[in-house]
């Protein structure tokens, strides 16, 4: 535990202690103000439906939100493995008295909390919100609760794309198109009728999940999509990194 917490930190200090870390957190929050912003002069709107809500639309209901999602874990994850190859570390990393699955768990665990920590700080236009207006904070937390879900199981992807090259734009540009096929299952619906197959494709649809969420409905199904989705895709990446082409 202790060399995990270590690696951890480790990869945490190698992201925020990055110009590139700034440039990517501060452009990810104004657009997201912006956002919140339009959102919140559309809502104001007299002939806007108020039963309406904004977490409906602030999480899953904007093109801009899953643009933010799939630019923001590639971004975060293209240096994960491909620097360390680039710069020849990884060698080191892996003959340190550490396991091949204590270096990826660490490389996504300082992901993920880069991702949560910016997500997290998008709480403040609620907050601010709540000085003018009464606020359900039960759609709100879910609305967290489902990003963070899926930052995770695309920063997993990202990760393992990480692990199979030594270029960081071609990590990022695979590691986008693997979560692009992931959201894409959801689109599926529109051409599906049998009610079964309709069932099976709502249940891997990111989009689904979401807008679920956002209504403040939290099913477990997709609690255990997401763990399972993480916990195979971390478990590729440590079999790859244990196979001698892919990890020199």
């Amino acid at each position: 535990m202790r060399n995990l917490w270590a690696l951890t930190v480790r990869e945490w200090k190698a992201f925020w202690y990055s110009p590139v870390a700034y440039g990517v957190g501060g452009f990810f929050l104004l657009m997201q103000g912006w956002v919140f912003w339009l959102l919140m002069a559309v809502l104001n709107d007299p002939r806007v439906d108020p039963s309406w809500r904004m977490s409906q639309f602030f999480f899953g209901g904007t093109l801009f939100y899953w643009l933010s999602i799939l630019m923001l874990a590639p971004l975060l994850t293209m240096r994960a493995f491909s620097e360390e190859k680039r710069t020849g570390t990884i060698e080191v990393l892996l003959s340190a008295p550490v396991t091949d699955a204590q270096v990826v768990v660490a490389k996504f665990l300082g992901a993920w909390s880069s991702f949560g920590a910016l997500w997290g700080l998008t709480g403040f236009y609620f907050l601010l919100l709540r000085t003018y207006t009464r606020l359900d904070w039960g759609p709100i937390l879910t609305g967290y609760l489902a990003t963070i879900l899926l930052g995770g199981l695309f920063i997993s992807i990202g990760i393992l794309a990480s692990s199979l090259t030594r270029n960081q734009v071609v990590a990022a540009v695979m590691g986008f198109a693997l979560m692009m096929v992931l959201f894409s299952v959801g689109f599926l619906d529109v051409f599906i009728s049998d009610p079964q197959s309709s069932k099976l494709v709502s249940y891997y649809s990111v989009l689904e999940h979401v807008r679920q969420a956002a209504k403040g409905i939290v099913d477990t199904r997709p609690l255990v999509f997401y763990a399972s989705g993480i916990g195979t895709v971390l478990f590729l990446t440590v079999r790859i990194l244990a196979t001698p082409r892919w990890r020199a």
